[in-house]
């Protein structure tokens, strides 16, 4: 049995990864609105990829740490519900956010169908997580702190 300590690994490196992403993905709505809208925006291409590929490998690694974790707990996967098939649901977004940023970051011309789907990919990944903190918070309410 995983000790109940183990458990809150996975929130936290979620927490880490959301607030992470939060600036990153601000970052990547000033690239938009300056390439797109016309507007001024500062765009720090170099921290904009660092920190993108921190926050969706976090990501990849609370997942991954929350499933070994409640299965070694628990002895089960799927407890926590809408919180544990969204999280899976994730899964091809945080691929694609990586496949696609790796493939941006190389220099070969604009495109512009890449970045939007790399944009797109990370803004709906954005919300899934908004959406798992919410049913996250929950699961430690009702399955740890209980």
């Amino acid at each position: 049995m995983v000790p109940d300590m183990m458990l809150w690994i996975h929130p936290i490196l979620q927490s880490a990864a959301l607030l992470l992403g939060t600036y990153v993905l601000y970052m990547g709505y000033c690239r938009f609105c300056f390439q797109h809208l016309g507007k001024k925006a500062v765009f720090n291409w170099k921290r904009h990829v660092f920190l993108g590929k921190v926050a969706v490998w976090l990501w990849l690694a609370g997942l991954v740490f929350g499933i070994y974790a409640t299965r070694m707990s628990w002895g089960t996967l799927g407890l926590t519900g809408a919180h544990y098939t969204i999280g899976l649901a994730m899964l091809p977004f945080l691929a694609v956010s990586l496949i696609t940023g790796y493939m941006l970051q190389k220099p070969s011309g604009k495109r512009p169908r890449l970045a939007l789907t790399h944009g797109s990919a990370n803004a709906i990944l954005y919300l899934m997580a908004l959406f798992q903190t919410w049913s996250g918070i929950e699961a430690v309410r009702l399955l740890l702190l209980e």
